[in-house]
């Protein structure tokens, strides 16, 4: 009975012992005070430790435009159609496609000998009718003042036929009417050319031309002279500038023709080739501005997004001029404000985020405390060694104590007495 006692007695007492460890454990490897436990570094990870690093800028003066795209045809600046002023069979060319003609050069002649010959006749019949008149002058005593007059008339009759004669004859040529390049050549020798039958078309290829239609609400921005951008289907580019504009709305499509010029242009512009332009509406320099992806809107208003206490705030801004990079804030904002440069990457009210300069590299989405140690230390907890990957997530105190435990361990294995000792 005595020994049973004795047992249970030594029973409760390793009860005892066992009771704390397995409520608290050590106190630094779990418990509520200890690094691992609820108070530990896990634990300690709240809002600032889980805040979302984003780019910020502060509205910054910059030059911003709007620009209309469109396209058309391009075309010469100026351009005809020629034409015999006078039927004729063509007997020579003097100019074949693509050939730089000067004002006024000949281009092709026709079989003009009937012309010739009809100018020779009424020539001859002019200078008759002169003789005739100054004859009939010399014996005015003896003629009625009627007979007089009747032969005057017929003298300066015979002489407008001359003339007319002399100038048909002189249009058997064709010439160029300004100097240009021959685009087209529509006959051959040996033709008859017609007053309606085009001989060349011939263009003045020293400017190009570009029509562009822009919308109503847009082309009363638009200034002479404004520049333009043209590009071509090879991907080439020239620039141009507002030569004129229509002094009407077209009432169909609610738009206003403009006329941009370029005076230089690559060998690939040519007339009847497909281009875009780009015009440009309006301009503001030096306005106070920000990129557009900082342009969020809410409700149908523009809203920007600003770092305060950690915190986005969300604010509503007056914009001005929006050009294609960056957009003018007129108000809603104070000037050195940190505003989020993409408020469109899942930004809300009140979201805990931590600033970092604008186009920082890889500070985008990095927790707070993350190592600088590459790959390994990222999203580590605050605590955890520098180990490398195999400490990753570790609570604090965890890589100390297997340590302490072997040693521990090992001490105690040394002073254990061997099986069977003394």
């Amino acid at each position: 009975m005595a020994a049973t006692s004795g047992m249970r007695s030594v029973l409760l007492i390793a009860l005892l012992a066992v009771t704390p460890l397995a409520c608290g454990g050590e106190a630094g490897a779990g418990g509520p005070g200890g690094p691992g436990g609820p108070g530990g570094a896990r634990g300690r990870r709240g809002p600032e430790a889980e805040a979302l690093a984003v780019a910020v800028t502060t509205l910054a003066p910059a030059t911003i435009e709007r620009h209309y795209r469109g396209a058309g045809t391009l075309r010469a600046l100026r351009a005809a159609d020629l034409v015999a002023l006078q039927p004729g069979v063509v007997l020579e060319l003097k100019a074949e496609e693509g050939d730089s003609v000067a004002a006024g050069q000949l281009l092709a002649r026709l079989d003009g000998r009937a012309y010739q010959l009809q100018a020779a006749r009424d020539r001859l019949s002019a200078q008759n009718a002169a003789k005739e008149l100054d004859r009939l002058e010399q014996l005015s005593g003896l003629l009625s003042r009627e007979e007089l007059d009747k032969q005057r008339y017929a003298a300066e009759s015979a002489l407008a036929s001359a003339q007319v004669s002399r100038h048909q004859a002189s249009q058997t040529t064709v010439s160029a009417p300004f100097a240009g390049t021959i685009t087209r050549r529509h006959i051959d020798v040996g033709n008859l050319a017609t007053t309606s039958k085009s001989l060349y078309t011939i263009a003045d290829l020293s400017a190009l031309d570009l029509e562009l239609y822009v919308p109503e609400r847009e082309a009363s921005a638009v200034q002479a002279g404004a520049p333009a951008q043209i590009e071509l289907q090879d991907g080439s580019t020239f620039e141009a500038r507002v030569e004129r504009r229509a002094p009407v709305v077209d009432p169909l499509t609610g738009t206003v023709k403009f006329v941009v010029r370029a005076h230089n242009f690559p060998a690939g512009a040519v007339p009847g080739a497909f281009a875009r332009a780009s015009l440009r509406v309006a301009v503001r320099e030096a306005a106070p501005s920000v990129p557009r992806s900082a342009i969020v809107e809410v409700e149908g208003k523009p809203h920007v997004y600003v770092v305060e206490d950690g915190r986005a705030r969300r604010r509503p801004v007056e914009l001005g001029l929006v050009g294609e990079e960056r957009a003018e804030i007129r108000g809603g904002v104070a000037e050195g404000a940190q505003i989020v440069v993409d408020a469109g990457t899942g930004i809300a009210e009140g979201m805990p985020v931590r600033a970092v300069a604008e186009g920082a590299a890889g500070a985008k989405g990095m927790p707070e405390g993350a190592g600088a140690k590459g790959q390994a230390a990222k999203d580590m907890p605050e605590g955890a060694g520098a180990g490398g990957q195999g400490t990753k997530d570790m609570p604090a105190g965890t890589a100390e104590q297997p340590a302490a435990e072997a040693k521990a361990a090992a001490k105690g294995q040394a002073a254990a007495p061997a099986p069977g000792g003394p």
